[in-house]
């Protein structure tokens, strides 16, 4: 599924995501699932439904997972994993600015997806979009009411739990008209409902500083940063729709920085989500290398994650990363080069590991069935943001600047680093260069900052190589609105008791590749055995057996889907003997 960029405003114009596809999809006047689903996936062979399969977990979320899902989506929510959803919000109830009434909901009343959620447990809320006319809108006072009685009375009966407010492009002129409104409206849904939610989508950027969001905090529930439109179709360079860290040297606005200047707006970290993308854009580029100039801008189309993994173009084969900014992409040549930025399994969850170092409520994505059919989204989600999950025995953490930028005023946090089944772990820096006496970094040897202090570190003065007494480190960061500094870089690694040990070659047994990611191959060597006599077990660092293995063949190979990222132990048993292989997925 695409969107092409003929459909976008000008260079000069910036333009959301969420208004771009709004804008796009109201071309076509379906109201079937069916139809919806004739649109996205054809019959030819080129654009197939991948039915995702099923994974059976007992996975409890520790974070908020807050997912748009677009009218246009038909029934992708069929392959959506419901364990690892909080709340589903459908989009959208778009306003009519004039009168404050719905032009259209796109039949929340009906919609099988939000009836989906609901039967299996997830919250449901009713999206409202404003993309023009605010000062009609806020300016009316007739309008402003009969929204918020529209919208509580469709919340109320459709056994919803509230409502987002996508209201983009407010000028400065009407933000304390905004405030007032988001403030009223709080007030009286939560009066009308106890215990709503409603929730407001911010910039990832506010540039004119609009959205008063200080003032709001003792009233809207949830704060979702639209953590994507970093480089947008109007971009007259190629970049990634959601740099983790800088990308371009003279372009500062990463994920990081985003979450930094909200949370230095004063909201409460338990209420600050980041809004993540599962989907990317792809530029006609003037060459190949990065960062690079657009050709001709506007000139890019959006991409689906599920678009780019189904590959019917052939174009997505050779993704190569920047290890600035954490992300894939592809470049290619048309007769013109092109440059895909997108997120995979790997990037994302490297994004979900800032929001567990922040220390945020979780993530909103955009957009709910742009990964139809494939699992490594939820494989992440359920890695690193659900009691399923480990903690990797081996890792690199950075401050907010990441692997090769600065860091940025005010940042601060308290991060722990707690290995799943560690008895100790070490820490070592290698790069250290903070504002001296006025940045610092405080290491604690424990699971909190309230464990025993090993030392406070500023300026040039590195930590080293840290050790730690028991199996969590905890880290604590904090620089000034003043000079900023190359950082800090340190790797972890930790000692694991599990009771299985690796042991040495006995029965030629070998497992390749290792590290591996998508899947490991077991071969056995032996030309005495066959696979039919030995019993392969898979454990994790727990010592929780979770595979089973039997062949009949010389080899097996163990699919990665059901596994986080982390180290695991091949177990093989036969009637001579025993060996275990440390495995790595990564």
């Amino acid at each position: 599924m695409f969107f092409s960029a003929e459909h976008a405003f000008s260079q000069g114009s910036f333009i959301s995501v969420h208004q771009e596809q709004s804008l796009y999809y109201s071309n076509y006047d379906l109201k079937s699932e069916n139809l919806w689903d004739s649109l996205r996936y054809h019959k030819d062979g080129k654009a197939e439904r991948i039915e995702k399969t099923t994974l059976a977990f007992a996975c409890n979320l520790n974070k908020k997972v807050y997912g748009w899902n677009p009218y246009w989506m038909g029934s992708a929510y069929q392959n959506y994993d419901w364990n690892l959803i909080s709340d589903l919000c459908h989009f959208s109830y778009e306003v009519d600015a004039s009168t404050g009434n719905a032009s259209t909901t796109h039949a929340w009343m009906t919609d099988a997806a939000v009836t989906a959620a609901k039967a299996n447990g997830v919250k449901v809320s009713l999206c409202a979009t404003l993309f023009s006319n605010h000062a009609t809108f806020l300016g009316s006072a007739t309008a402003k009411q009969a929204f918020i009685t529209n919208i509580i009375s469709m919340v109320q009966q459709r056994g919803g739990s509230g409502c987002n407010i996508d209201f983009e492009g407010v000028p400065l002129s009407q933000s304390a008209n905004f405030t007032a409104f988001m403030i009223d409206l709080c007030n009286q849904m939560h009066a009308a409902l106890p215990g709503s939610e409603i929730s407001i989508a911010l910039p990832a950027v506010d540039w004119s500083a609009v959205y008063n969001v200080n003032a709001m905090v003792g009233y809207v529930d949830l704060f979702i940063i639209m953590g994507y439109d970093y480089y947008w179709n109007g971009s007259t360079t190629a970049g990634p729709t959601d740099p983790l860290y800088n990308f371009d040297p003279g372009y500062k606005y990463t994920l990081t920085k985003s979450i930094t200047y909200y949370l230095n707006k004063n909201v409460p970290r338990a209420k600050l989500l980041l809004g993540l993308p599962y989907y990317g854009r792809e530029y006609v580029t003037t060459s190949a290398s990065i960062p690079t100039a657009v050709l001709t801008p506007p000139n890019s189309t959006t991409r689906t994650f599920s678009f780019v993994k189904n590959n019917t173009s052939g174009n997505y084969i050779n993704q190569q990363w920047d290890p600035l900014a954490y992300v894939p992409y592809f470049a290619f040549n048309t007769g013109n080069w092109n440059q895909c930025f997108i997120n995979n399994g790997y990037s994302l969850g490297k994004r979900l590991d800032i929001v567990n170092q922040f220390g945020i409520g979780g993530i909103g994505i955009w957009a709910l069935g742009y990964d139809d059919g494939y699992t490594d989204f939820w494989n992440r989600i359920r890695e690193k943001l659900s009691d399923c999950g480990t903690v990797p025995c081996s890792d690199t953490l950075f401050d907010m600047g990441g692997p090769g930028r600065d860091y940025f005023d005010n940042e601060n946090y308290t991060y722990t680093i707690a290995p799943s089944g560690a008895t100790s772990l070490t820490l070592a820096f290698s790069a250290f260069d903070v504002e001296l006496n006025f940045d610092t970094l405080w290491i604690y040897d424990g699971p909190s900052a309230s464990s025993t202090l090993i030392g406070a570190y500023t300026g040039t003065n590195s930590p080293g190589t840290i050790n730690s007494t028991g199996g969590a480190i905890t880290l604590r960061w904090a620089s000034d609105n003043g000079i900023q500094k190359p950082g800090w870089r340190a790797i972890w690694n930790c000692v694991l008791t599990t009771g299985l040990e690796q042991t040495s070659n006995q029965i030629k047994f070998t497992a390749y590749p290792n590290p591996f990611s998508e899947q490991i191959t077991c071969t056995l060597n032996s030309p005495n055995l066959s696979l039919s006599e030995i019993e392969v077990e898979i454990y994790n660092v727990l010592g929780k057996r979770l595979q089973q293995i039997s062949s009949n063949n010389s080899s097996v190979k163990i699919e990665r889907a059901d596994m986080p990222s982390g180290i695991y132990f091949l177990k093989i048993n036969t009637a001579s003997g025993q060996q275990i292989i440390k495995i790595v997925a990564d």
